[in-house]
């Protein structure tokens, strides 16, 4: 029953550390520039990427960036921007408490890194497969891709910083090795 106490403790912490760290991280986007420079690069950075696959968009900002081409004008509001994606990885990353600051830390800029690479991406993709002539399809498809994809996204991402062998020979977090003592 201890142990079960122990487990049920632990997750309840997690989370509370998660859900505080996860408001903190997206206060930071929402109440600061960085939501602007956010929405800028991934606007830009789709559209180099849609100009690549041979559908060369314009970027315009209005109250949000937008990519217009023929056929269709796509705005991008602050859920495709990935502010949400990002606060909640730095959540996640940062409440694993087994494991070390130091490799919390790498595990959230080499995630952040990964979802700034792979959002552009993302995005680039719903648009090129976009049909006019079809747009209720091309809708649907849209949000498949982008649930099915940042699902699968955060589930691989953690579970390879999570599972990354530890470098040999160096100093271990005490924590790390917390349930070897009890």
């Amino acid at each position: 029953m201890r142990a079960f106490n122990s487990v049920v403790w632990d997750a309840l912490k997690f989370l509370g550390k998660l859900g505080v760290v996860t408001m903190a991280a997206y206060g930071l986007f929402v109440l600061t520039p960085l939501q602007n420079a956010l929405a800028a690069y991934t606007a830009h950075a789709t559209a180099f990427l849609l100009y690549t696959l041979g559908k060369p968009v314009a970027v315009v900002f209005l109250q949000n960036p937008h990519l217009q081409a023929s056929g269709f004008d796509a705005e991008l509001i602050a859920l495709c921007w990935g502010t949400l994606e990002l606060a909640l990885w730095a959540g996640i990353v940062l409440s694993t408490d087994n494991r070390s600051w130091d490799r919390r830390l790498k595990g959230l800029s080499a995630g952040t890194l990964g979802f700034l690479v792979f959002n552009p991406v993302r995005i680039a993709l719903s648009l090129w497969l976009f049909d006019a002539s079809e747009p209720f399809a091309s809708s649907i498809a849209h949000d498949v891709l982008f649930r099915i994809s940042l699902l699968a996204l955060f589930v691989v991402s953690y579970f390879i910083w999570y599972e990354w062998p530890e470098k040999k020979g160096r100093r271990q977090n005490p924590a790390v090795h917390r349930s070897a003592r009890r």
